[in-house]
This record gives structure tokens, sequence and C-alpha cells, in this order.
């Protein structure tokens, strides 16, 4: 399948805006791997959509749509994100 994406068809205004919330879920299912099973891990895709989200929601320009749009280029999920997530769940579980 080809990607027919570019994200240069957007404006600066655009680029610059907070991710959406459709590109938060792609990333997560990106980021998350699969089970066992073969199917996707939905609990750890949901974990990292609801943080990534989060992020745009709490901070103007961490994570715009620009720089989500890089993050699907990327495999593993970036360590920032990870340990933003990591905390969220040790102090949920406190």
């Amino acid at each position: 399948m080809e990607n027919t994406f570019d994200i240069n068809n957007f404006s600066k205004e655009e680029q610059g805006a907070p991710a959406t919330y459709p590109q938060c879920k792609g990333l997560g299912y990106h980021f998350a791997g699969k089970q066992p099973n073969g199917k996707p891990d939905y609990k750890r895709a949901n974990q990292i959509t609801a943080c990534l989200y989060g992020l745009t929601k709490r901070e103007k320009h961490y994570l715009t749509f620009k720089k989500a749009d890089s993050l699907f280029k990327v495999k593993t999920l970036p360590k920032v994100y990870a340990d933003s997530i990591a905390l969220y769940l040790k102090e949920k579980q406190s």
C-alpha cells in the first residue's frame, strides 16, 4: 500500500497545531505491538493513545501535528512518552 500522505500539503499553522485524536490513536497502535496471538495489544495501544492525547490537551506545543507525523517514522516509543505512561500507571496504583 502506497503512503500518499504529505505533511507539506498542510499550512505552517496546521502543522503547528496540536496533534489530532486520530493521529494519537494511530500512534498508539503503531507503538503498541502485538499480543502472542497476533492481535494488536489493545491495552497498551489505549495507554499510549491516552498519554499522547492528554499531552496535546495539557501542553500547547508539546505534541504538534507535524511532530506526531514524524513519530510514525520511528519504530519504538520514545522514552519520554514511555516514562510518562509508567509514571501515570504507578501513581494510579498507589
